[in-house]
């Protein structure tokens, strides 16, 4: 693996993230399938998912209820139960801090309060590899259900056998899904932003999807509340020359899983640390996988603040020691043994994540995220002073009736 120049990683990210989160080809499709679910409802999506995940699906296939949620569930295995309780318990413990509390401000002249409610209805999307990600349905489904929201609909595609996965069906079962709507991509955006004969609408859809998704969730957000637009996952490694050089090599083989748009890199002051993990990547030569030499670990840290992906590792303790100095980033994970998996399971933090650089302004998904605050304001008293001023502004903005309304109450 050839080992490049700091300055270039800028460029090298940049180059991978391409145009954003979707191309206009990946634009043009989810539009013409919005199009069609928008106008056909559940027969267009039916078309949709016979061409690209089950060829035999019937329309009843594509929703099932809580209660036959349930029945699949009781089919995963001790072990697997065990995992997802466990990923379960520590996420929701977790994201139990987040929750929303009133708060208010009171004087002699009233009281100004922000009140949180939860969304009514969302909808989740969890995309499929392989297999099912169980863990992306407690990953939404958690801060849903500590925030309160009433129905929970998840979004998943149909596997080519029409099968439902154990596991997902338990992790939806711990996260209290009502309904499973098995479509995926764009077809399952437009259906939960639009509603179908079979399916009600939802107020906000939040989870990760293929570039057909993002560019879907891009088009219904002006009629439907959007988490973010996702691309592909993103991880720069910042390690010092004491890291281990083998597990690192696994951490970016495991981040080239993600799939083909994956982005990896390692950026290191040591020259022996880059030369011993080159050889362990050799079986990844079609993952983007970049190694870079900088000339301290404060420039390192410096770089990969300044590309604002979705991971950092800070490996090695000269680099744990600089975890201040990266704020940009969906999540650093701090230390060796801190492997960024651990994130995408138990570790406890969400593993919905912003990416494409969006790390400098967007956030993990958290529960705030389905909630709504509503100003509560309740003013008594003697109003003559902020009538006198709040007339002033009015009488400056050319508002009569606004200064009249004001002034009324003094």
């Amino acid at each position: 693996m050839r080992v490049r120049a700091l300055s270039s990683l800028a460029r090298d990210i940049a180059l991978a993230r391409g145009g954003g989160a979707f191309a206009p080809r990946e634009r043009d499709a989810a539009a013409a399938i919005v199009r069609a679910v928008r106008l056909g409802g559940d027969a267009a999506v039916l078309r949709i998912v016979r061409r690209f995940d089950r060829a035999d699906a019937r329309q009843r296939d594509l929703i099932l209820d809580a209660k036959t949620i349930r029945r699949f569930a009781r089919a995963c295995s001790p072990e697997t139960r065990r995992a997802l309780d466990l990923a379960y318990a520590r996420i929701r413990a977790f994201h139990e801090r987040q929750r929303p509390r009133e708060s208010h401000r009171r004087d002699a002249r009233g009281d100004v309060r922000v009140v949180p409610s939860p969304l009514g209805r969302i909808g989740a999307l969890v995309p499929r590899g392989i297999a099912a990600y169980p863990s992306t349905a407690i990953m939404t489904g958690v801060p849903s259900q500590i925030a309160g929201v009433r129905e929970l609909v998840v979004a998943s595609p149909m596997p080519r056998d029409g099968s439902v996965d154990a596991a997902l069906a338990y992790a939806l079962e711990l996260v209290g899904a009502t309904t499973l709507y098995r479509a995926g991509g764009a077809a399952a955006v437009a259906a939960l932003a639009y509603g179908t004969a079979s399916l009600g609408r939802v107020d906000k859809i939040v989870g990760p999807g293929n570039a057909y998704a993002t560019a879907a969730k891009w088009l219904v957000s002006a009629d439907v509340g959007i988490d973010a637009l996702q691309g592909p996952s993103e991880l720069i490694v910042v390690a010092s020359g004491d890291a281990n050089a083998s597990t690192l090599a696994l951490d970016l083989l495991a981040q080239a899983e993600h799939g083909a748009g994956a982005f990896a890199a390692i950026v290191s002051d040591d020259a022996e640390l880059l030369r011993a993990i080159g050889p362990a990547l050799a079986t990844a030569r079609r993952a983007r996988i970049f190694a870079y030499r900088a000339k301290d670990l404060l420039a390192a840290a410096r770089a990969a603040d300044e590309a604002a992906p979705e991971h950092v590792l800070l490996a090695g303790r000269g680099a744990a020691a600089l975890a201040a100095h990266v704020r940009h980033a969906g999540a650093v994970f701090v230390g060796m043994r801190s492997a960024v998996a651990f994130g995408d399971y138990v570790a406890g933090s969400n593993h919905s994540l912003p990416t494409g650089g969006t790390a400098r302004w967007a956030s993990a998904l958290r529960v705030d995220d389905f909630v709504r605050w509503t100003s509560r304001v309740s003013l008594r008293g003697d109003l003559r002073g902020l009538a006198r001023a709040g007339a002033a502004i009015a009488e400056h903005e050319g508002m009569r009736y606004h200064r009249a309304s004001m002034e009324a109450r003094a």
